[in-house]
């Protein structure tokens, strides 16, 4: 089983489905985030947080656990958008599900940004 990328929603709106398959993003992770340094917009592992409660289940201190964090959409949205830029133009050799599983994240980052909720990305094991 492989690991998949998702998106958190601090204040999910009603009826908004915000599932992302994830598992192609988690998989091309690092040429994601190659690509994202040479189009100069955040990585998009830098979104990643995660609740304190369920951090506590994989350290032994605490104390060590940081803050959960947000992000605003806009801020996701310029990396998703940039990449999407990338991986659509003609000399790129992208896996369709990459493209797709992106413009997933688009939809649901433009849905966040019309309520003003903020997000964080996890990973699921």
């Amino acid at each position: 089983m492989s690991a998949s990328l998702y998106i958190v929603a601090e204040n999910l709106p009603d009826g908004l489905d915000i599932h992302v398959n994830g598992h192609s993003l988690s998989k091309s992770e690092e040429q994601l985030s190659q690509v994202a340094k040479r189009l100069e917009v955040r990585e998009l592992m830098s979104f990643f947080s995660q609740d304190p409660d369920e951090a506590s289940d994989f350290v032994e201190d605490d104390t060590m656990i940081p803050e959960e964090q947000w992000f605003t959409a806009a801020e996701g949205l310029a990396t998703i958008q940039a990449l999407i830029g990338h991986f659509t133009s003609p000399s790129s050799s992208a896996e369709i599900a990459v493209v797709d599983e992106l413009r997933e994240f688009e939809r649901v980052l433009l849905s966040l940004k019309e309520v003003d909720s903020r997000w964080h990305l996890a990973v699921d094991f």
